[in-house]
């Protein structure tokens, strides 16, 4: 193990057969130019030989504990199981299948502590699996007002994989298995309710995988209409049945734009995109960039 710095942090990870990507993800945590003072490894019952790799992994990061769960839970119940762990100030989260940015915890923890912030994240390069091929570059919004106006619509202010946040509240507020796939938007919208104050690193800090089981490659009405009940219980308000329709439809289409190939198909996914939600997708697509495979 480097004998790189180590920060308060406590790195919380729930795995669940992602054993093909978590060498990739060991990997870049060790090279780290700052170390989470503790990785707690939570197994939610995996099938596969994740928890082979995770032991074999701990010689070169003896700081890992390793919490094997005998039968699967359930993502948002493991993350609760990391957290009742965690004794660092922060939390940070990320998931095994992604891959960290060298110096994502060093910046991200400076700026929480430097800015006194309780949440923050960063933007991340989104990738193909399979041809390693860039997609695009999230651009979430960086200060607080922005953030807190992006979750009052019922959007996510912060990408959860990047989320480094004070234990305090994680462990105040856990998270809900009954709301996955939006256990992400539930979480930080209570926080904000409870008087968090956010922030985003605007540089991309993790490489994002984007594969046939990652939530962000399929995207069900369901989770949108979620959402959007969790924001209008949470805040008091309500949210009429077209604007939820919409906001699939943007998202959809603006994810089948950025996955097409040709530009006709791209034409026509932008258009209908542009139709349910103009201003966010030219947003979108004038800070979406398509690098070279490998990048």
């Amino acid at each position: 193990m480097r004998t790189n710095k180590m920060v308060d942090v406590s790195l919380v990870v729930a795995n669940y057969n992602n054993g093909r990507y978590l060498e990739d993800f060991l990997d870049s945590v060790r090279t780290s130019t700052r170390l989470p003072r503790e990785i707690i490894f939570v197994d939610d019952g995996s099938k596969d030989d994740s928890l082979s790799i995770a032991r074999q992994a701990v010689h070169a990061l003896p700081n890992m504990k390793i919490i094997a769960l005998p039968v699967n839970v359930g993502f948002a119940n493991a993350l609760n199981v990391g957290i009742a762990n965690a004794s660092a100030t922060f939390v940070m989260r990320m998931d095994p299948d992604d891959v960290l940015h060298p110096e994502r915890i060093e910046r991200q923890y400076d700026y929480i502590t430097r800015h006194e912030l309780d949440v923050v994240g960063s933007n991340a390069i989104m990738f193909h699996d399979s041809t390693n091929v860039v997609i695009c570059q999230t651009n979430f919004p960086a200060t607080h007002g922005e953030i807190e106006r992006t979750i009052l619509k019922g959007e996510n202010g912060v990408l959860h994989a990047t989320v480094l946040g004070r234990t305090t509240f994680f462990k105040r507020i856990p998270y809900i298995q009954e709301n996955v796939p939006a256990e992400d938007y539930d979480i930080f919208a209570r926080f904000l309710k409870l008087g968090a104050r956010f922030g985003n690193v605007p540089e991309p800090l993790i490489r994002y995988r984007i594969h046939e089981k990652s939530a962000s490659n399929s995207l069900k009405f369901s989770t949108i209409a979620k959402t959007y009940e969790l924001r209008d219980t949470i805040f008091g308000v309500y949210t009429p049945r077209w604007r939820v329709v919409t906001y699939y439809w943007f998202i959809k289409s603006y994810r089948n734009y950025l996955a097409s190939r040709s530009v006709i198909s791209k034409c026509l996914w932008a258009g209908v995109s542009s139709v349910c939600y103009p201003k966010k997708l030219m947003r979108k697509i004038t800070t979406t960039f398509i690098l070279r495979p490998g990048r």
